[in-house]
Order: C-alpha cells, then sequence, then structure tokens
C-alpha cells in the first residue's frame, strides 16, 4: 500500500511509523528498506484485499502520474460489504487498475463488475518479445474499408505486408470459396488517409483472458504509445496507438 490513515488522514510511509489500514482498519507498518519500494503492510504476510498483487516500479511509476487523492482509493459495496482498493479513481469516476501479474477470467470479470467505469493497463514487459505490432489499418467506419476483407497476417511477412480481397470482386462468395487476393501495398495511400492508429498484430502464446475483458485494455511496453486491444471486425482483432499522455490527459 502507498496510504495508510494516520490520525484520520492518508499518510505515505516515512520510517518507523504505524497507520491504519484503509480497507480492513487493522494496524499497519511503514516499510521503508533500502532495497524495495517504500510501502505500508499489514503485520505477518496477510493481505486484506484478495486482489492485491505486489506493487512493483511500473505501479508506482504510473500512480504518479495521478494526482494523490486519486490513488488508492478504497471502494465499498453496501450490499455485501465488499471493499477493494482501486488503484487510481479519476475526478470524473473511471477507475484504472494497472495490471503486471497474470489474472484469472472469474477476477477480471468480478472486478469489472465491481468497479463497472472501469479500464486496464497491463504491463507488456513479461510478453514484449511475443507481441508484433503489424501493418496499418484504415478507419473500420470508412466507406473505403466496407468492401475489404483483410487476412490474418503474420510477422514472417515482411513488416509492411499484408493481403486482403474484395467484397465487391466477389460479391456471391461463400466460406470456403477462392478468392483473389490483394498485397496490402497496393492501397497503402488509401490507408494513410483512413488511418486512425490501428494496426493488425501477433501475439504468440497470448494470454487470452484479455481478449474477453469488457472494458478498455491498453498494453504498456514501456514506450510513450499504448496499445488498445481491439475487434477490427468479425475476422480478425487489432490494436490502435494512444499516446501515453493523451490517454493520462483525458482522464485528468
Amino acid at each position: 500500500m502507498q496510504y495508510a490513515f494516520i490520525d484520520g488522514a492518508r499518510h505515505a510511509p516515512e520510517p518507523n511509523l504505524e497507520g491504519i489500514c484503509p480497507v480492513c482498519s487493522e494496524a499497519t507498518v511503514s516499510k521503508c528498506g533500502p532495497m524495495r519500494l517504500w510501502h505500508w503492510a499489514h503485520r505477518g504476510k496477510r493481505h486484506c484485499d484478495s486482489w492485491w498483487e505486489n506493487e512493483t516500479e511500473w505501479h508506482r511509476a504510473w500512480k504518479s502520474r495521478f494526482p494523490p487523492e486519486s490513488r488508492e482509493v478504497v471502494h465499498f459495496d453496501s450490499a455485501t460489504g465488499e471493499k477493494h482498493v482501486a488503484d487510481v479513481k479519476t475526478q470524473c469516476g473511471v477507475v484504472v487498475e494497472f495490471q503486471n501479474s497474470a489474472i484469472s477470467l472469474a477476477e477480471l470479470y468480478a472486478r469489472e463488475l465491481f468497479y463497472g467505469r472501469m479500464l486496464w493497463v497491463v504491463n507488456g514487459a513479461r510478453f514484449a518479445a511475443q507481441f508484433t505490432v503489424l501493418h496499418a489499418l484504415p478507419d473500420p467506419r470508412s466507406e473505403f474499408a466496407q468492401d475489404l476483407v483483410f487476412c490474418p497476417a503474420t510477422s514472417k511477412w515482411p513488416r509492411s505486408s499484408g493481403i486482403f480481397w474484395r467484397k465487391s470482386e466477389n460479391p456471391d462468395t461463400k466460406p470456403g470459396d477462392l478468392v483473389e487476393l490483394h498485397s496490402i501495398s497496393s492501397i497503402k495511400s488509401e490507408i494513410e488517409r483512413e488511418y486512425i492508429g490501428q494496426h493488425q498484430f501477433e501475439w504468440v502464446r497470448p494470454h487470452t483472458v484479455w481478449f474477453e475483458s469488457t472494458a478498455p485494455v491498453f498494453l504498456d511496453f514501456g514506450e510513450d504509445t499504448l496499445w488498445r486491444l481491439q475487434e477490427y471486425d468479425s475476422a480478425i482483432r487489432c490494436v490502435q496507438g494512444v499516446p501515453k499522455e493523451q490517454l493520462i490527459q483525458s482522464l485528468l
């Protein structure tokens, strides 16, 4: 925990302090050693929030981009008595959860149901070597894109490569029929005109739980751009590049 209560006020950890946990109201002690992030902890190895995970430098760096009053906000369900600490809750009421470790589908759904308006920022460092952003795509809402069907791409092709077929050239196509394929390089200028940041991607051994999220999911690979997971159409998924600072400013 980054904050505990001392005399009724939220307090960051400092050496030799004792505080009160904002979730369970039990005693906490400050942990301010040289090897780990300064934090508050219950006595022993107990955690009162079942959704708790070890806080990393990555977590703390993200939280520091938001005002202190927006960090580690306790949510309480008066109907069930359930309490959980949101990593960030913005003034506009959106919860932001920063997820570093693996998460089960059951917990994913439980958190999204509990918090309501929320989004995920996922640390992609652990699977960055298995994730490749591929060629650009046109805005799927554009008139131009309505005639195109893109085939799943792979990093085995050159980075700018991809293939598609046109509905207008195959009006009576049924599953399994042969179609004339085209290289995406043939429509490069049209894609640039209709580009809104979307790309095909390849994810070797994907963490498929994130495909099931009902909330927006942003992958953070430590760069200035986050990649939001999206469905492009019924055939393929895509990611959309979002500047990190743009997302943060939209939430403040």
